[in-house]
């Protein structure tokens, strides 16, 4: 079968949007299946940052990258002409991936013109959780009262990756009847044997607790609070330190400041983008893994950490509690109340009994229920049930 996909940024573009895409097209790819990924050339949005790669092969699939312009810093949607391609691009089934941007909207052109089967994976955000000024959200909501609805009546399946995104998009579905919720995932055949314990810790001198946080450094993920948290938690735990790891999207400078007017600087540690093998040996190393984000769609992250036997603390919004169980592979703990994360991630640092136990429940939780083999089997069978193959 021949599946012609789109997102916004690829692979090696940071992201669970992107990570989601390629595991997708590389399952796909060794199943025997073609796949073509139409993508802009970003490494990341903010600030702007472009990569040299026009055309690129990643684990066997076909990727074609073009420039992305931006049209100023009001536009959600960065402008990309070159992917007009995808109009006249042979296919047997198309799927894009990410809501509300250009590749997304040629798409559904492409549907409407010809009749070949559209299935959007939209990684849905609700406005009040976007990034960006006041004229940004404007151009949002003019999206979303005049063109969002449209999109998504052209798609065949919508496939939400939560109930939670579900029901936080079903305003602009006007059936319903054609979202499956089917899950992220990841491959655990890369944590079957998880690295010896230290080798992140050993070379940076960490010894005493660890807390971890991996990701963009943007503003929805609201790392603030947990900043926040340490000047109490420190009292407890005096040698704790916070590590944050990602690619800075514009938020870095306030997170250092904010540590800094606490007195927690010297705590609190920004280690950048990490490989994936040195990301797998700080999940092993943390004692604790924790995501505050005012909104995941899903939170691929939390999955990666259970695989590692370490327990997690996610914020109670969006698809994140969806991930967890909460009380037996970690905490759902509320949104913004610093008080009530410090409570939580103080008993966990207090009981390494419960911290082991959440840690094996987490690790079978994910063997169980979110492998990527088992993830795209749903989704191969959507394009089975649309294309009649």
């Amino acid at each position: 079968m021949k599946v012609l996909t789109a997102a916004i940024r690829y692979p090696p573009s940071p992201g669970g949007a992107e990570t989601h895409a390629h595991e997708v097209a590389k399952e796909l790819v060794s199943r025997g299946h073609d796949v073509k990924v139409y993508t802009s050339d970003l490494l990341r949005e903010h600030p702007f940052e472009h990569l040299d790669q026009p055309y690129d092969k990643v684990d066997g699939v076909t990727v074609v990258r073009k420039r992305a312009y931006r049209l100023g810093e009001a536009f959600h949607f960065a402008l990309m002409p070159g992917q007009l391609e995808i109009l006249r691009e042979p296919a047997d089934v198309l799927h894009s991936h990410s809501f509300g941007y250009f590749h997304t909207n040629v798409m559904a052109t492409r549907r409407k013109l010809r009749p070949t089967p559209l299935v959007i994976t939209p990684h849905y955000h609700p406005p009040e959780t976007m990034e960006g000024g006041w004229a940004r959200h404007q151009m949002r909501r003019f999206y979303d009262t005049n063109i969002a609805n449209w999109v998504f009546d052209q798609a065949d399946v919508i496939i939400a990756v939560s109930r939670a995104e579900l029901s936080s998009m079903a305003h602009h579905i006007n059936d319903l009847e054609k979202v499956r919720v089917i899950p992220n995932g990841i491959h655990f055949t890369n944590f079957e044997e998880l690295p010896e314990p230290g080798l992140f810790r050993r070379p940076r001198g960490i010894e005493g607790p660890m807390l971890l946080y991996v990701g963009r450094l943007a503003v929805n993920k609201r790392m603030e609070f947990v900043i926040e948290a340490m000047p109490e938690l420190l009292k407890a735990h005096p040698d704790l330190q916070l590590v944050i790891a990602g690619p800075d999207d514009g938020v870095g400078e306030k997170w250092r400041e904010l540590a800094s007017e606490l007195g927690v600087a010297d705590q609190v540690r920004f280690e950048g983008f990490l490989s994936e093998e040195d990301k797998t040996a700080a999940y092993c190393d943390a004692d604790v893994f924790v995501l505050p984000s005012e909104w995941e769609a899903f939170g691929i992250v939390l999955l990666e950490s259970m695989a590692c036997r370490t327990p997690c603390i996610c914020a109670d919004r969006g698809g994140a509690p969806e991930v967890l169980e909460d009380g037996v592979t970690g905490y759902v703990a509320p949104y913004g109340d610093v008080e009530a994360w410090t409570s939580r991630i103080k008993e966990m640092l207090d009981d390494d009994a419960g911290r082991r136990r959440m840690g094996e429940a987490g690790r079978q939780r994910v063997r169980e229920r979110f492998v990527w083999p088992a993830i795209v089997d749903q989704i191969e069978q959507v394009y089975g049930e649309l294309t009649g193959r």
